[in-house]
């Protein structure tokens, strides 16, 4: 009886309901209550229902038998047993067990007058409790059932979100996957393009200053263009590299103070030629020439740069271009706004504007050219910042684009120092250097870069000596003792790394001055060079005029250029 109701043994269950009996799929009798027992004792376990009982409807519709489909379309019905051999007659209501196998009837009976009750032998206490028990009795039936169902469904619940934590992990693993494939593919993508492009650059710069003697002026302006589009080659890489680092979580700002404007004078002298040739007049606009702005000053003035290149390219010959700064003290935020006379946007394309590689002519006849990556790099920078960009235009009247960087605490000075410029040392030949200059090593594998570095040191006053892997370039450093070394990271037999730590371990080299020059320029690139003992880090294409710097730098006291 415990399938029926829990809470009840045998015993309890046969007094509270003495008139009941239980039936397998068959239709064979089970288990009889004990009243019932004893008024038909033919209805014993092991009888078939149907041959000891006729059943009926309520509305005394007879019923010529029943079975296990029938019940389990009539649950909880209520009908009306009458035995054969007793004439007594049975109130039941019929309960399907858990078991699907074994049906219960709960039955009281139906007796009309006392003559029925003397000829069944029947007493007050032989009969059942009141019908709202057995209504209570199926509500426990139900409620079990119910506990038992949830139960059910809570394990395949369980197994569901098991089997999908499962596959939710398989998946964050393959995408795991699949980024570090992007971050190696980039990283390698960046040093092949970049190793070419550094020797061009670097090729470039040292004949336009006659490194390798004097060029007419045609030869001047052919290598001017070379060098023009190397550096227009470079920023396409640059806008492409960072756009994916940003994608992938991996840019991180430099913040430092900036003045801003010098910050501005900076991005206007980079359009400046451009916009001379098409002779757009160029403005800056400052409601406060003396601010100084905490944010990552190269990635503020790439926004800058990128926005007034732009304008400058939409703007026909004879237009204008202003770039004008705002402090807002209220809001704690600065205002950079790029104005143009321009061809206008429509309105309906301003949406489309910050998508990446998208260019709203874009057309094989289109007039300007480009990638499209600008906007979307400035959006992105702007939005690492934690700033906002916005845009008005009119077609055939302009565009402005203002981007608001919040800066907390906006500093205002009476006075400012410009930027200085650096001049090239005067050249001299090579023989000619006393055998106390500085000697550099230079540790390279591509024998174009090897040459170009090593010409442009030479005509700076600078001994060069060169190594082609990591192992030649720790022999070397032992055999010359440097005064500097120009280090590739990645190079045959022994990488820039592992020879950077091999120096390091030796104590006679702990203090000389190492600058890793490389063309990975990837997150994390520079920490791990300065991690095995770089002093600095360049990445390639490096500005010559820079390296020479670097290397003034980082030379002792007691050496001079």
């Amino acid at each position: 009886m415990t399938d029926s109701a829990p809470m009840l043994d045998h015993g309890q269950f046969s007094k509270l309901f003495p008139f009941h009996f239980i039936v397998d799929a068959d239709m064979r009798v089970i288990d009889t209550g004990s009243v019932l027992a004893r008024v038909c004792p033919k209805i014993v376990p092991g009888a078939l229902i149907n041959d000891h009982f006729l059943l009926f409807r309520l509305a005394s519709e007879p019923i010529k038998a029943f079975n296990r489909d029938f019940i389990a379309r009539q649950e909880n019905t209520l009908f009306v047993f009458k035995s054969t051999s007793t004439d007594l007659m049975l109130r039941c209501q019929v309960l399907i067990l858990r078991d699907p196998e074994r049906y219960l009837f709960l039955g009281s009976p139906w007796v009309r007058n006392p003559t029925e009750l003397k000829a069944l032998h029947l007493v007050l206490q032989d009969f059942a409790l009141h019908d709202s028990t057995v209504d209570l009795l199926q509500l426990v039936q139900a409620t079990s059932t119910s506990l038992h169902d949830a139960k059910q469904l809570s394990e395949k619940l369980e197994q569901r979100v098991a089997d999908r934590t499962a596959e939710l992990s398989m998946a964050n693993a393959e995408l795991s996957r699949v980024m570090r494939s992007k971050d190696d593919f980039l990283s390698a993508m960046s040093h092949e393009l970049r190793t070419p492009l550094n020797a061009i650059l670097g090729l470039s710069e040292s004949l336009a200053e006659g490194v390798y003697g004097d060029m007419n002026t045609k030869q001047v302006k052919s290598i001017n263009t070379i060098a023009e589009s190397g550096h227009h080659l470079l920023a396409l890489i640059n806008d492409l590299l960072d756009i994916a680092k940003i994608g992938a979580g991996k840019m991180e700002l430099e913040l430092t103070k900036a003045n801003v404007e010098d910050l501005c004078q900076a991005s206007l002298r980079f359009v400046m030629e451009q916009a001379q040739k098409q002779k757009i007049n160029l403005k800056l606009v400052m409601d406060n020439q003396s601010v100084m702005l905490t944010a990552d000053e190269r990635r503020l003035k790439q926004i800058l740069v990128n926005l007034l290149s732009n304008a400058v390219k939409f703007t026909p010959n004879g237009g204008s271009v202003t770039l004008e700064t705002k402090c807002d003290l209220e809001s704690e935020s600065l205002m950079f706004s790029v104005r143009d006379t321009g061809i206008g946007i429509a309105t309906e394309d301003l949406k489309r504007l910050f998508s990446p590689f998208t260019q709203l002519d874009s057309k094989l006849s289109r007039q300007y050219a480009g990638t499209g990556l600008g906007l979307t790099l400035v959006m992105k920078l702007v939005e690492l910042h934690g700033g906002s960009v916005a845009v008005e235009s009119e077609i055939g009247k302009g565009s402005c684009f203002t981007v608001r960087i919040p800066c907390k605490g906006l500093d205002t000075l009476n006075q400012h120092n410009p930027s200085g410029t650096i001049s090239l040392t005067e050249i001299t030949p090579a023989e000619t250097l006393p055998s106390n200059t500085p000697l550099i090593l230079v540790a390279d594998d591509n024998e174009i870069n090897l040459m170009t570095v090593t010409d442009y040191l030479r005509a700076n006053k600078l001994r060069v000596i060169q190594a082609r892997d990591g192992l030649e370039a720790v022999k070397m450093v032992r055999e010359h003792i440097p005064s500097l070394v120009l280090m590739d990271i990645q190079m045959p037999l022994m990488d820039g790394l592992d020879a950077i730590a091999h120096l390091r371990a030796d104590d006679k080299h702990t203090d000389m001055p190492i600058i890793a020059l490389t063309s990975r320029a990837m997150v994390g690139d520079r920490e791990r060079c300065i991690a095995v003992g770089a002093n600095d880090y360049l990445s390639k294409p490096v500005n010559m005029k820079q390296l020479v710097k670097t290397i003034r730098a980082h030379l002792p006291n007691d050496e001079t250029l």
